[in-house]
């Protein structure tokens, strides 16, 4: 019998006289000590699933459920809210997307895994930290230690004094999976968990994850839009699309030879460091439908080249395909493996090599100051000095995509901080068409400086005013940076959204009422109505589904070409950099370490730590030889 098997469940959330389905039809089963990766793209019912499991999506909206979630012999969807919460920590574990969010900042680690120990005979709510309850407080401090040290702390007792603000991205993400360990489940739940760290730091903790599961031989679903992850991770891949599940069988047969032409495409869309793109990525045209739209048939058939006219009226049910336990639904299922040409291209930079650097930074430092620990007879806090950038040289040409990878904290955002001046450098020299950056600030107004470099931010929910229109959004540096007014600034606006690729009716909506693709190309319009020469892009497609990444890139890529943009591309994913940029620089510890043509660094990186980034990479063949442990199973 499977440790969890979900039977024709359904998901729907009350809109007045009417339920809209988020998940319709689910039907998959685990056993223990297995990985299922949950994937697809946002929309598609992937976390949903997940709060359902443990119960927690009744408390974010009114919802109506029905079918079955069993837990060994224990159906979850009829328990009360006071026996479910038994079962939460104790029995089933998560992990949450954004670590710093779900941990509480006023509150210390150790007392918040101390706070998360719910061993069997412990009433649900029963205060652990009680001072009265010593012995059972004893076991939770030796519990959170044993784990801390377990998900790689090497001073357990260290971190349990410090708050959640004192730790890393990937510290902080560590915590998360000792806290969902405190209580030794036996199903583990992950909601992309890995999706806002660098390559180095995602390959530990998918590597902490898989070590962790073998040892309590825990049975973990683990969801991420990102095919790579999965590859790393998963024994079998359940892919969702718009609430419902398309395709379910083991990791070799969907990353290897996927039937459904949603999961073909989504594998496609993963950029590989060694794989080298002649023309644009690979993407999706369209978006996941929402849950209200009525499709008559396959609900990807509009976004399908592959499309029979038995897709535009019948919805297809799962069925099986091949010998190896996999089940699609599709009418027009694909074959063999999915073709990744390695392609070699002359690099654009080597055509513009004669061209006048657009961007020149000699030996640029910057230097911050901070109070350190007291010292010394008298006690006085010492001045330490640290160096986020340190001696960086670097040339850029026009019409250049220059790449910039590094792991966090290496001083990539800072570089394109003082790039865009946004910050003054604290020693050396950043000449910027004509213009020269320094310690002393620019020589000059900046209003000439803010049309020549603009900046494109990682977030693009955060980055636009909520407030404002997207019309207005676009407007505002025309208004500031150029002589535009009325009628003629309104028809500046409306091409600067056809150019991006938006519809006129986008213009009088808010950024809450557009996706995130939309949010980043309303950005991206942003930045290029001044005309600048130069772009700095810090992270523009972290945040996005693997999809709206290849179309993200595609739109900038088209932008250069008919521009001539020069674009500093900040990401700690070397594969997407190496699979569009002309030359890359990799940064550690606020340096330069290495810097080359994308094929130079991705045939014969000369750094280690190159290497070591290279290495870190997602590999889509790297499940190839995994199986489940009972492949067979429906």
């Amino acid at each position: 019998m499977s440790l969890l098997e979900i039977e024709d469940f359904c998901v729907g959330v009350g809109t007045g006289d009417d339920t809209v389905e988020l998940v319709r039809e689910l039907s998959l089963s685990l056993d223990r000590g297995e990985t299922l990766c949950i994937v697809g793209e946002s929309g598609s019912g992937k976390t949903v699933t997940a709060l359902s499991v443990i119960r927690l999506l009744e408390f974010v909206a009114p919802t109506r459920t029905t079918g079955e979630i069993r837990l060994e012999d224990v159906d979850l969807t009829t328990l009360t809210a006071e026996q479910m919460r038994a079962f939460r920590g104790r029995r089933i574990g998560m992990v949450f997307q954004e670590a710093l969010d779900s941990l509480n900042p006023a509150q210390r680690i150790g007392a918040q895994l101390v706070e998360a120990y719910r061993p069997a005979g412990v009433a649900a709510g029963a205060d652990v930290r009680d001072p009265r309850r010593r012995d059972l407080r004893d076991q939770a401090n030796a519990q959170a230690k044993e784990l801390l040290g377990e998900v790689g702390f090497p001073d357990p007792q260290q971190i349990m004094n410090r708050y959640p603000h004192q730790l890393s991205g990937g510290q902080q993400q560590r915590v998360m999976i000792a806290m969902a360990l405190m209580s030794g489940p036996d199903l583990l739940l992950a909601d992309e968990p890995t999706t806002a760290l660098d390559a180095t730091t995602q390959k530990e903790i998918l590597r902490l994850f898989r070590d962790v599961q073998r040892k309590h031989q825990m049975a973990c679903v683990f969801i991420t839009h990102d095919m790579g992850v999965a590859a790393e991770i998963a024994d079998r891949i359940a892919v969702l699309y718009a609430g419902r599940l398309v395709e379910i069988g083991p990791v070799a047969q969907v990353l290897g030879s996927p039937r459904h032409r949603y999961t073909r495409a989504l594998v496609e869309c993963v950029p590989q460091a060694r794989v080298r793109r002649t023309e644009n990525l690979p993407s999706i045209t369209g978006s996941v439908p929402g849950p209200a739209e009525v499709l008559p048939g396959c609900r990807f058939a509009p976004r399908c080249a592959h499309a029979v006219d038995q897709c535009e009226t019948a919805e297809p049910g799962m069925r099986a395909v091949g010998e190896d336990g996999g089940q699609v639904a599709c009418w027009n299922p694909g074959e063999g493996a999915v073709s990744l040409p390695i392609a070699a291209v002359t690099s654009s930079a080597a055509t513009a090599a004669d061209d006048a650097p657009v961007l020149v930074i000699e030996k640029v430092r910057k230097i911050y100051t901070s109070r350190g620990q007291r010292g010394g007879l008298l006690g006085l806090r010492r001045r330490e000095e640290v160096a986020a950038v340190d001696g960086v040289s670097l040339e850029i040409r026009p019409g250049e995509f220059f790449g910039l990878v590094g792991e966090s904290g290496s001083g990539k955002t800072t570089l394109g901080q003082l790039v865009a001046a946004l910050d003054d450098p604290t020693e050396g020299m950043i000449g910027l068409a004509g213009r020269e950056h320094t310690h002393k600030g620019l020589d000059g107004g900046a209003r000439d400086f803010r049309r020549t470099v603009q900046l494109i931010f990682q977030d693009p929910q955060n980055s636009l005013d909520p407030r404002h229109t997207v019309e207005r959004i676009v407007a505002e540096p025309l208004r500031e940076l150029t002589d535009l007014r009325g009628e003629a600034l309104r028809t500046r606006v409306a091409e600067l959204l056809a150019e991006v690729g938006l519809p006129p009716s986008i213009k009088d909506r808010i950024p809450a009422q557009i996706s995130g693709g939309q949010c980043q190309r309303v950005a991206i319009a942003r930045a290029i109505a001044p005309e600048p020469r130069l772009i700095v892009a810090d992270e523009p497609t972290s945040a996005l589904d693997v999809s709206v990444q290849g179309q993200v890139i595609n739109l900038l890529l088209e932008l250069r070409r008919e521009r001539n943009l020069a674009y500093l591309f900040i990401s700690h994913n070397l594969g997407l950099v190496l699979s569009v940029a002309d030359r890359v620089g990799v940064m550690k510890d606020g340096r330069l370490v290495e810097v080359g043509t994308a094929e130079e660094i991705a045939a014969d990186p000369k750094h280690e730590y190159t290497r070591r980034l290279l290495a870190a990479s997602p590999d889509l063949t790297a499940g190839q030889d995994r199986a489940a442990p009972d492949a067979a199973r429906s």
